[in-house]
């Protein structure tokens, strides 16, 4: 069965998807389809696992290190009033973390974003606007 991590991962490393931001030491970092939290990221394992558990703790760690060094580059430039942090797996059996800025006119702040239906989350950006954050935030990773 494909997986559709796998894919974006291999499409992140053939220079294409749109979406993406960088390749960092354990993952690809790559826009979120929801852009209604500007800047929402996922840092997506390079190679597939199913559980985060799975990984040795070492693996474990580095990609965290991917992940916190996504959230800064958010922080320093977007400037978010807080970063949500979320590995669940449910439905995209492979490894990722979302990393969500949250900022201070959020219509949910005290609730996940997933409480808010789809049709509000799902908005995306224009192919200038969303190619500039990409690049934004590379250079915020120094990559």
């Amino acid at each position: 069965m494909a997986c559709a991590g796998c894919e974006r991962v291999a499409l992140c490393q053939q220079g294409r998807n749109q979406d993406f931001v960088a390749e960092l030491s354990e993952s690809v970092v790559t826009l979120a389809d929801e852009q209604a939290y500007r800047g929402y990221c996922i840092v997506l394992l390079k190679d597939h696992c199913d559980q985060l558990g799975d990984l040795s703790i070492d693996r474990q760690l580095r990609l965290f290190e991917d992940v916190s060094r996504v959230a800064a580059a958010l922080r320093r430039e977007l400037e978010p009033r807080r970063i949500n942090y979320a590995c669940l797996g449910n439905y995209l059996r492979h490894v990722h973390w979302h990393v969500i800025p949250r900022y201070a006119d959020d219509p949910e702040p005290l609730h996940p974003i997933w409480v808010r239906p789809l049709a509000e989350r799902k908005q995306t950006l224009g192919a200038a606007e969303q190619k500039a954050l990409a690049a934004r935030l590379r250079r915020a990773l120094g990559v």
